[in-house]
């Protein structure tokens, strides 16, 4: 395979990571703001395009006790969408926690004032996409 897209689905903010299933690194790349879905999926096919993406990875709202989210039912929606209107993969990965991790990083990088300093949910994206690289290496 090689590059992956991690996205961090939200209403108002989408974030996105690009890993790499061969290496098993990834880095935050940015914050989509969502103004329109035909817009939204121009700008991930621009994304798609220009790293060569070959799977798209969805963080799925999870509740702690197993449950699905209202949000969940809009993410397994956007995915579907994604898939036919782009003509890739998209997979779901269970976001349980990832923005608490990425709150924890994020508090990190502002305390040792490291830079560029990413904003939440394209860090939420990260830890929703280094997840799915450890579970996908774990399974090889």
């Amino acid at each position: 395979m090689a590059n992956i897209l991690g996205i961090d689905y939200g209403q108002k903010y989408i974030g996105y990571a690009i890993g790499n299933d061969i290496t098993l690194t990834s880095s935050t790349q940015g914050t989509i703001i969502y103004k329109n879905q035909q817009k939204l999926f121009q700008e991930i096919q621009d994304l798609v395009n220009e790293w060569e993406v070959k799977l798209i990875i969805l963080g799925l709202p999870i509740n702690m006790d197993d449950t699905e989210s209202k949000m969940s039912k809009e993410v397994r929606g956007f995915k579907e969408k994604i898939e036919k209107s782009l003509n890739i993969e998209c997979k779901l990965h269970d976001e349980r926690l990832s923005s608490f991790e990425a709150k924890e990083q994020k508090e990190i990088i502002k305390k040792n004032k490291i830079q560029p300093n990413p904003g939440i949910d394209a860090l939420a994206a990260q830890v929703i996409l280094e997840s799915w690289l450890r579970e996908k290496s774990k399974n090889v």
